[in-house]
């Protein structure tokens, strides 16, 4: 393959070389350590941007949910008390009063 002269790279070509040199020219340690630190900044940086990125926490009200329930035709008081104790048990949850 020919080599290609300087003066007919791109700016972004000639970083890549740059880079590619450097690279070629690190000692087997030398490229294990680069390699680890890239490997575990592209882990953090993932881990950022997944907690960026996860819903955040919302307070749950009992009692709205109960009262939404409650509008539901074919659903008693004693049915919505079930309900509740189940949304307690499960959400670990006190009501709000």
């Amino acid at each position: 393959m020919a080599k290609k002269r300087n003066c007919r790279r791109t700016t972004d070509e000639s970083i890549i070389h740059e880079k590619a040199v450097k690279m070629r020219k690190m000692t087997d340690e030398q490229l294990v350590h680069y390699v680890e630190d890239r490997v575990e900044k592209a882990r953090s940086e993932g881990f950022n941007q997944g907690k960026a990125q996860a819903p955040k926490y919302r307070s749950i009200s009992i009692e709205k949910i109960i009262n939404e329930i409650g509008n539901v035709r074919g659903i008693g008081a004693t049915k919505l008390e079930g309900i509740q104790a189940i949304l307690e048990k499960h959400l670990e949850v006190r009501a709000e009063c």
